[in-house]
């Protein structure tokens, strides 16, 4: 794997634990360089962190620890999934669709592909009682997720055997509400100024209350549009269902958050990394077309140019004057 792959996944893994979530980790390499070298550091502070949060649960009485099942597969006799629970898709960054009938080693690293062909092909011929196993996950952008696992064999109405739970269980302190949070976005977002100076606030929006879990499915949302810009967006209706939410929360937890609609969102995104990759690569401009989910190279030329005021042919030649 090369440097800037490596590097990028560094930058992924730094964007998932600036978000709240710690149990990520990067594949390592058998390289001996100062990648690896922060690999292996990023590891190490993922991990502390993640137990800290876990040790400071269980020593402060006024906080609880909860085990938060983060992924749940439902596999058929063949090992193919059959459904996913909303979460797991956006932890692996995967729509549904791209899950549902796959064989879960798709979405495993190679180690433990291995080790899990091995141990499904060994509970097909005995019968095996529930037991714990430890898989580590693959996300779409490379990022792994160590995780101890708990396999659940379903019996059907005449004892047969009708499919197998998987069931991926993490720990998380108590959520509290960011209540305080939310009223201040309303207060900034939705008052007017007088002419005495105070604020008033559409009272409309007082009806609304997005909760921690709320706020959380928001944040999962962007990351997995950030991570997808290649990917059409679906109706909103499914997007949101995907994520376990629903239009109106999605569209109105967006506007409260970002300060814009989802679509808006993902198309300033597209642009974002267009313009970085026009600017500072060397890559066809169909392929950043395509990669930034834009339909046709002259559609992308029209849109680079009302956002920046140059095609992308222009910029990328202004850039390069600019600095040889």
């Amino acid at each position: 794997m090369s440097k800037k792959k490596r590097l990028k996944k560094v930058r992924n893994l730094l964007i998932e634990m600036g978000s709240g979530k710690f149990f990520y980790r990067i594949e390592r390499s058998n390289k001996n360089d100062n990648v690896e070298a922060l690999v292996s550091l990023i590891n190490m502070m993922a991990e502390e962190i993640e137990e800290a949060l876990i040790h400071q649960g269980y020593a402060n009485a006024n906080e609880t620890i909860k085990h938060i099942v983060i992924m749940n597969f439902i596999l058929d006799s063949m090992g193919r999934i059959v459904a996913v629970n909303p979460q797991t898709c956006t932890i692996l960054y995967y729509l549904c669709e791209d899950m549902v009938g796959k064989s879960l080693t798709h979405f495993l690293n190679e180690k433990t592909a291995k080790t899990w062909e091995e141990y499904w092909k060994s509970i097909q011929v005995k019968n095996t009682a529930d037991k714990a196993v430890e898989l580590t996950f693959q996300t779409k952008g490379g990022l792994l997720i160590p995780s101890a696992c708990y396999l659940s064999f379903l019996k059907g109405y005449k004892g047969e055997e009708d499919g197998t739970i998987l069931t991926i269980v993490k720990h998380s302190k108590k959520p509290v509400e960011l209540e305080e949070e939310i009223k201040q976005n309303i207060m900034r977002l939705n008052g007017n100024r007088t002419e005495k100076g105070t604020v008033t606030v559409q009272h409309k929006w007082e009806k609304v209350r997005l909760t921690y879990e709320d706020i959380r499915k928001i944040r999962e949302a962007r990351d997995f549009l950030s991570n997808n810009l290649e990917r059409e967006l679906p109706p909103l209706k499914e997007f949101a269902r995907e994520i376990g939410t629903n239009t109106f929360k999605l569209k109105y937890g967006f506007k409260e958050l970002y300060g814009t609609s989802v679509f808006r969102f993902l198309r300033n995104e597209r642009l974002r990394k267009a313009k970085m990759l026009v600017q500072y690569g060397d890559r066809p401009f169909k392929t950043i077309a395509h990669v930034c989910g834009f339909k046709s190279v002259p559609s992308f030329s029209a849109t680079f140019k009302s956002e920046f005021g140059h095609t992308p042919t222009e910029l990328r030649k202004k850039y390069s004057s600019e600095n040889s």
